[in-house]
Formats: C-alpha cells, sequence, structure tokens
C-alpha cells in the first residue's frame, strides 16, 4: 500500500495533466477551413456556336459624289464583275443639266466589303445606310460565296470648283499683241489712204472744173 504522499503527489500530476490538456484543447486552437469558395471571378459563361446553315447578309446603299457619272458607273460595273458580282439594274437621270445615275450590284456575301470599299474610291462619299439580315442557307454547296449581297450606289456630279481669272491669262504675249495691234492700225491707215487717193482721183477734177468755171462767171459778171 502506498503512503499518503506518495498518493498526493500522483493524483496532483494527474490534475496538472488533465489541465494541460484542457489548455491545447482550448481557444488557443487555430480553427481549420472546412470549405471555401474559389477566388477571382467567376469563368465566362459559353454559348454554343451558331448553326451552320445561318449567314449575316449585308446591304449597303451609298451616295458618291464624282467628277464624271459615266466614268464611275462604268467602273463600278467592272468592280463588281471582277469580284463574281454582277449588274442588276441602272437609272440615270438629269436634273439642273447635271447627270445623275444609280446602280444596283450583286456581290457574293464573302466580297461585299471589298467592293464596298472599291466603290468607296471612286468619289467623296455623301451618304451611307447598311443593313444586315440573318438568313438560312440551305442546298448543296450554299456558303458565303454563292449567297448575293447587294450594294446600291448613287453617282451625283461634283459641284465646279470656283476660280478667280488669272490676271494675263495662259499664254499672254505682250510682243504678239502688240504685232496685231500694229496689223489693226496699218489695216485702218490703208483704207483712209485708199479713200483719199479715191476722193483726189474720181472727184479731185470734177472740182477743179467747178472751180474753174465759178471764177469764169465771176470775171464775165465783173465785166
Amino acid at each position: 500500500m502506498l503512503p499518503k504522499a506518495s498518493i498526493h503527489k500522483l493524483v496532483w500530476l494527474g490534475l496538472c495533466v488533465f489541465a494541460s490538456l484542457l489548455a491545447a484543447c482550448g481557444g488557443g486552437a487555430n480553427p481549420q477551413l472546412i470549405g471555401s469558395y474559389p477566388k477571382g471571378p467567376a469563368s465566362s459563361p459559353t454559348y454554343p456556336p451558331p448553326p451552320a446553315n445561318l449567314l449575316v447578309v449585308h446591304n449597303a446603299y451609298l451616295e458618291l459624289e464624282v467628277g464624271s457619272t459615266d466614268a464611275a458607273a462604268q467602273r463600278a460595273t467592272q468592280l463588281a464583275d471582277d469580284y463574281g458580282g454582277y449588274l442588276v439594274s441602272s437609272q440615270s437621270w438629269y436634273a439642273d443639266s447635271r447627270k445623275y445615275t444609280t446602280l444596283t450590284l450583286a456581290v457574293p456575301v464573302a466580297q461585299f466589303e471589298t467592293l464596298r470599299q472599291s466603290l468607296l474610291s471612286l468619289g467623296s462619299l455623301v451618304g451611307e445606310r447598311v443593313s444586315s439580315d440573318v438568313v438560312s442557307i440551305t442546298g448543296y454547296g450554299a456558303d458565303a460565296w454563292n449567297t448575293f449581297s447587294t450594294i446600291t450606289v448613287q453617282f451625283r456630279p461634283a459641284l465646279p470648283s470656283f476660280s478667280l481669272p488669272s490676271v494675263t491669262g495662259p499664254g499672254w504675249n505682250p510682243a504678239q499683241t502688240f504685232e496685231q495691234a500694229f496689223r489693226v492700225f496699218v489695216s485702218i491707215f490703208t483704207f483712209l489712204v485708199d479713200i483719199v487717193i479715191w476722193v483726189v482721183v474720181v472727184v479731185g477734177p470734177f472740182a477743179l472744173m467747178g472751180l474753174g468755171l465759178r471764177a469764169l462767171l465771176r470775171r464775165l459778171r465783173a465785166r
């Protein structure tokens, strides 16, 4: 049997160990993260691609100011042909003695923007409208190369620019002007001399005869 002092020591040691265990399991322990949301922005939603049989078709209306409507219309028709398109319709009219021309061109959807930029280079842009439609393409081989957009372009003649007339004018030559003026003077002078000669030759003898007859009559009256 253990003495009382040993029993007291064992009890005291047990109490100390129990107190230490309570301190370790108390507020001094760090809380553990059970779960958390992912950091950073949420991933963008993904959408399925549009159906393969749908195509965006653009159609445009352009107003261009050009130097020559005929030349611009001819060039625009050639451009449409170069890009796999064709001329749908053409219309021309006159206003204030100035010619206006409107063309409607069809071009493959894949060449729409290329033809549009080429047409804009023909003159100065006055106005533009562009519309878009989503169309369903069906049939074997239907794609952006055999589906057509339209571009309607109106060519209007540019107004003539006002410029002040030149002071001297192109090709001004003072020596040539003096020569022309001298020739006119000589022509007028010779014409006057010719008149004097005609008067002296034709009228002179009759004038002398008249003067002589008058002098004779005066002498006869004096007698």
